[in-house]
């Protein structure tokens, strides 16, 4: 490999993940709480390590909001939406390296990675969007967080099927076609 390629690779690399996170929040939106962005940015920390995971979570969701039909989401909710993948994406760069394919537990530690990084997600953009609704007060958040609460529920229930049926078999595709043994 030519001496400049190594240090393109990752930015690279990161550049193919937040295209195929956008790509795969355009797919799936007509679906409510039923998405593969949180799937495919943690893949991304994986894969490209925790600095480069977080920009590809925070590009991909604003990328996503941006060019989104029904319009931007206002800034408050954009914030929450940008921090909650920046963390899920550096959230991949830091389990990466531990994620052990060959150990059966791995994929309930990989289900509990998608349940509570989509919990923290919906926590974070349902408290924005009960800033929006009702300002700085905090009167009736809690109606806010009870009327989203199926919602989440929902979310957090397929995003922790899909961590726990997907992150280990493409760990090992991808190791694979690297030429790395994992079991």
């Amino acid at each position: 490999m030519p001496p400049g390629h190594r240090r393109e690779r990752p930015i690279i690399l990161a550049a193919l993940f937040t295209a195929l996170s956008v790509a795969l929040g355009f797919l799936l939106a007509a679906i409510p709480n039923v998405e593969l962005m949180t799937l495919s940015v943690f893949m991304g920390g994986v894969f490209c390590g925790v600095r480069l995971g977080g920009v590809i979570g925070a590009l991909s969701i604003l990328f996503y909001s941006v060019l989104n039909p029904l319009g931007p989401a206002p800034p408050p909710l954009l914030v929450a939406q940008i921090a909650g993948f920046f963390v899920i994406g550096a959230s991949g760069g830091v389990a990466g390296p531990r994620i052990r394919p060959e150990r059966r537990r791995t994929i309930i530690a990989t289900a509990f990675f998608g349940l509570a990084l989509t919990l923290l997600y919906d926590a974070l953009t349902t408290f924005a969007t009960a800033f929006i609704a009702l300002g700085a007060g905090v009167e009736g958040m809690s109606g806010i967080f009870l009327a989203g609460a199926g919602f989440i529920a929902w979310h957090v229930g397929i995003n922790t099927a899909v961590f726990a049926a997907a992150v280990v078999p493409l760990i090992k595709a991808v190791r694979a076609w690297q030429g790395v043994e994992t079991a």
